[in-house]
């Protein structure tokens, strides 16, 4: 294992430009620069000059047809021949048509906004995992050190005690276990930091990017600055701010107006037309007679009276509000889940904190008295094993406390440090 864990390393290493460069850089930097140059959300911007080209086509009038009738044979006598325009004209319902595409890119607008802020959540989520997998390194890192001090004091200790071979051999295979982690665990900080990079998705493959803080046992980590309203105001703000509500909102409009342009297609289109007419001298055989010619037509819905249609579009207009409604039933259940996650989070965190400097005084207290011979090395390891879960307890109650206010935040569809009056 440890080998292959070597070899996946190295793999890793290699596999990296030899040009690339490191750079660290805050949380609020790394936002800012995928939301200016993140490729997929340049790709996705085109969406809405698709929308706009979309209004255009729905607010198109229909081109003119040229029409002629040119007589030969013995018919022509006394008849004309003509050529000239037709014109369709649509009647209510090229502006129904309009305002549907009108509605249409509202929804990919709120759609693309929508995206930049699963894209700003997807960065914080990948940026914490750098810190948060950089702490589980430390951690390895120091268990490493005391492994290798826990080691050194077996071999020190005299060769006629009853335990020394066993004690021995327990810390070598110790020691040996917790390389075997460290290197799991820089693997996956490396891991993270590549995913951080896919997430930032940038033009520029030649710098690779890392987080400013080095852990999170620094005495203050700004991302884990955070506060938030009540939960009733975190309801408020998300009933006005959620993009899955907004969106709903603009396809329940579309869905309006399409019910309005089928209704509308009962009414009968038409077409004029008009233009010259003529017989040749030899039509008429005497003078030629020049003329003009008008005309008209009209569709009558008596065979398809569009029946069909217009109760698709009205069901489809029944099916998006009762959406909307299902969503936001869920939304507020969603919300409670995230607010009491991070609720009681964030109080586990502190009282973690508080266990962690007990815990790691009780360690340092039984390592001196393995060191003077007062208690055997499994004491100590027993007592390591119990720091180590306190440990991972720590930066877990973290990680599910700053998980909980990314989720929150997502589902709100507003980033509450902003501070921003959005009621």
């Amino acid at each position: 294992m440890k080998k292959l864990i070597i070899l996946l390393l190295t793999f890793i290493t290699v596999a990296l430009p030899s040009y690339a460069t490191v750079e660290n850089i805050s949380l609020n930097e790394a936002v800012d620069i995928a939301l200016k140059n993140n490729l997929e959300l340049q790709a996705r911007m085109k969406d809405l000059e698709i929308a706009k080209q979309e209004i255009k086509i729905a607010n198109a009038l229909k081109n003119p047809q040229f029409q002629s009738n040119f007589l030969m044979g013995r018919v022509t006598r006394g008849n004309s021949s003509q050529f000239g325009l037709a014109v369709p004209i649509e009647v209510a319902k090229r502006g129904l048509r309009k305002k549907a595409a009108e509605a249409q890119m509202k929804a990919i607008e709120n759609s693309l906004q929508e995206y930049r802020h699963k894209l700003k959540v997807d960065v914080m989520r990948a940026y914490f995992r750098i810190v948060y997998l950089k702490s589980v390194v430390i951690i390895m890192n120091e268990r490493e050190d005391l492994f290798a001090d826990m080691k050194k004091a077996a071999q020190a200790q005299p060769k006629s005690s009853p335990n020394y071979q066993i004690e021995l051999l327990q810390s070598d295979i110790k020691y040996k276990r917790q390389l075997i982690e460290l290197n799991r665990a820089k693997a996956n900080l490396l891991a993270a930091q590549f995913n951080f990079n896919k997430v930032l998705n940038l033009p520029n493959s030649d710098i690779m990017y890392d987080t400013e803080e080095a852990s999170l046992f620094d005495d203050d980590v700004e991302i884990l600055n955070v506060e938030i309203p009540s939960y009733d105001q975190i309801e408020k703000i998300a009933l006005v701010c959620s993009y899955s509500l907004r969106i709903s909102d603009n396809y329940i409009e579309k869905s309006a107006y399409d019910v309005k342009t089928a209704v509308h297609k009962r009414i009968p289109d038409i077409t004029i037309a008009g233009g010259y007419a003529y017989q040749t001298k030899h039509q008429t055989g005497d003078v030629a007679l020049p003329g003009a010619f008008v005309g008209g037509n009209m569709d009558i819905p008596i065979l398809y009276s569009y029946r069909p249609e217009i109760n698709k579009a009205r069901i489809v207009l029944e099916k998006t509000k009762m959406d909307k409604v299902a969503y936001e039933n869920k939304l507020k259940l969603i919300l409670k889940e995230n607010y009491n996650d991070f609720k009681y989070a964030k109080e586990n965190t502190g009282y973690y904190k508080e266990i962690l400097s007990e815990s790691e005084e009780i360690l340092k207290m039984s390592y001196n008295r393995y060191k003077s011979g007062k208690v055997p090395l499994m004491n100590v390891m027993l007592n390591e094993n119990a720091h180590q879960q306190v440990l991972n307890e720590y930066i877990d109650s973290i990680d599910v406390y700053y998980q909980a206010y990314l989720d929150l935040m997502y589902n709100m569809g507003h980033d509450m440090l902003l501070k921003e009056d959005v009621l």
